[in-house]
């Protein structure tokens, strides 16, 4: 999870202050099972350059730090940052940095980008700018990924359904995969739409 603008980043440091673990993406079926449908949805077995931002508790950055050569991951969370870096300290191909988004996106490109219950935390200027961040680092073929909540959070204008059409709309690039189901939307864009089969000759 991350958190854009002052109060709501110091709303989720006191989080982390309370709990290592405060969305239970440990102990819960919910949040392994997202994470392992995420992970299985990646049209790569392996990356060169990957960014995760958002990346909370870094339990998906773990996964994605054997996927790939060079793994950035951010949160804007001084928190969760402190507890993703325990997690992966003996990965030596993870870079940790504090990013608030949408102003310190890593302008460079990468093979995966990751936004993981992150595009709902943003308004719509912040999304419409994240997504153009992200498709001027996807590049021909890099790969864009973002998986939400989809019931409504108070306090929030928009769920998972209508900020991934607002991300879409603004970033331009195909839908490559899609998963829905009752509690979140997994989504996967890119410019290069071949899928694994078609990249390993079996059609």
């Amino acid at each position: 999870m991350s958190a854009q603008g002052g109060a709501a980043i110091a709303t989720f440091d006191a989080l982390y202050d309370r709990s290592s673990d405060p969305w239970g993406t440990t102990t819960r079926w919910y949040e392994r099972r997202k994470r392992s449908l995420l992970l299985a949805a990646l049209d790569r077995e392996r990356y060169g350059e990957v960014y995760e931002a958002g990346c909370g508790t870094g339990h998906i950055s773990v996964c994605l730090a054997d996927r790939c050569d060079v793994l950035l991951v951010s949160d804007a969370s001084a928190g969760a940052l402190a507890i993703a870096a325990e997690r992966l300290a003996d990965k030596a191909n993870v870079t940790l940095e504090r990013h608030v988004l949408p102003d310190d996106w890593p302008m460079r490109p990468f093979d995966l980008l990751v936004l993981s219950e992150l595009l709902y935390f943003t308004d719509a200027a912040q999304c419409a700018r994240i997504a153009r961040h992200a498709r001027a680092s996807a590049g021909p073929s890099g790969t864009v990924v973002a998986c939400d909540w989809r019931a409504p959070i108070e306090g929030l204008g928009h769920d998972g359904d209508a900020v991934h059409r607002h991300f879409e709309d603004e970033l331009g690039l195909p839908r490559t995969f899609e998963y829905i189901d009752d509690d979140f939307v997994l989504t996967g864009w890119s410019a290069d739409v071949r899928t694994a089969a078609i990249r390993e000759g079996l059609r």
